[in-house]
């Protein structure tokens, strides 16, 4: 059976924190289902429509794990009901980029070290108040994955090494690192 991973956007996400992980993870064989509150289409923060299906029409267990990008998090999407019991009721990894661990944090789900981007962190600080702010680039947990916006090569190396698929494919880490960074691993 393949592999999917639950990938929930919302307006004006920032699909370049994570858009060379997808590429890997369907590389890998993983198929990405794109899924947000209303389904439908949803425009990135460059203004590109993606095509959505409705959360409330998925199980969020059928996925492998949860990928949240980071963008323009809103009071009103944090508090989204339906999203928080879509996100409580997965058990499993998830991985947030940036502003999306707000949204984690509003389901009740940030209880330990998180990062985020300082000024998220203060605008958003009642739904971080279970949590313990770290400031460095990314935050690697059992369950959760957090990490500012700019580290999104820490943080893809993050969900890849955690899902095995570094372990895997040892090759894949001097393939990231020169498609994102233009650098090789000297080895």
């Amino acid at each position: 059976m393949q592999k999917k991973v639950g990938f929930i956007v919302y307006d004006d996400f920032a699909i370049w924190q994570v858009s060379l992980l997808q590429m890997f993870l369907k590389n890998a064989g993983y198929c990405v289902e794109t899924l947000s509150i209303n389904g439908g289409l949803v425009p990135t923060d460059g203004g590109v429509l993606v095509h959505t299906e409705r959360i409330d029409q998925r199980n969020p267990n059928e996925y492998a794990f949860l990928l949240l990008p980071g963008g323009k998090v809103t009071k009103d999407l944090i508090d989204n009901q339906q999203l928080h019991q879509f996100l409580q009721d997965f058990d499993g990894l998830i991985a947030a980029s940036c502003g999306s661990s707000a949204i984690v944090a509003g389901a009740g789900l940030v209880k330990s070290d998180f990062t985020t981007m300082p000024h998220i962190k203060e605008l958003f600080a009642e739904y971080y108040a279970d949590g313990n702010y770290t400031d460095t680039d990314i935050v690697i947990g059992d369950k959760l994955i957090t990490s500012k916006g700019f580290a999104h090569f820490d943080f893809m190396m993050a969900v890849l090494v955690k899902i095995g698929l570094i372990e895997a494919n040892p090759r894949l880490k001097n393939l990231a690192l020169k498609l994102s960074k233009n650098q090789t691993l000297n080895t």
